[in-house]
């Protein structure tokens, strides 16, 4: 094996052995996390980090992850007038829906 792979593995390894605890608090807690995070550029999870005096990583590129199966991809496809195949297309078209939800109304 080269020493890039071995590396890679290594860093899975650690991965691995990580503990992942959840942690549910109350609805206005968790509202104000959510909000004091967005506020920061940090995960909801790194302001606990903080909150405790653990190190946290502000985010270098926030962004927003959605899965679609095939059947909401398609709905998608049809509201849109594109193929299916067409996923940067129909990726494009949910960031300028989006971006038009949040302007000002006037």
């Amino acid at each position: 094996m080269n020493s890039k792979a071995d590396n890679k593995w290594t860093k899975e390894k650690r991965v691995l052995k990580k503990l992942q605890m959840h942690f549910s608090f109350q609805q206005d807690i968790m509202r104000r996390i959510r909000y004091e995070a967005a506020d920061a550029s940090i995960m909801p999870s790194d302001i606990i980090r903080r909150i405790i005096g653990l190190p946290y990583r502000k985010v270098q590129r926030p962004r927003i992850g959605l899965s679609f199966n095939k059947e909401l991809l398609a709905q998608l496809a049809e509201k849109y007038g594109l193929e299916v195949t067409d996923e940067t297309e129909i990726q494009r078209r949910i960031i300028d829906e989006v971006n038009q939800y949040y302007q000002p109304k006037g």
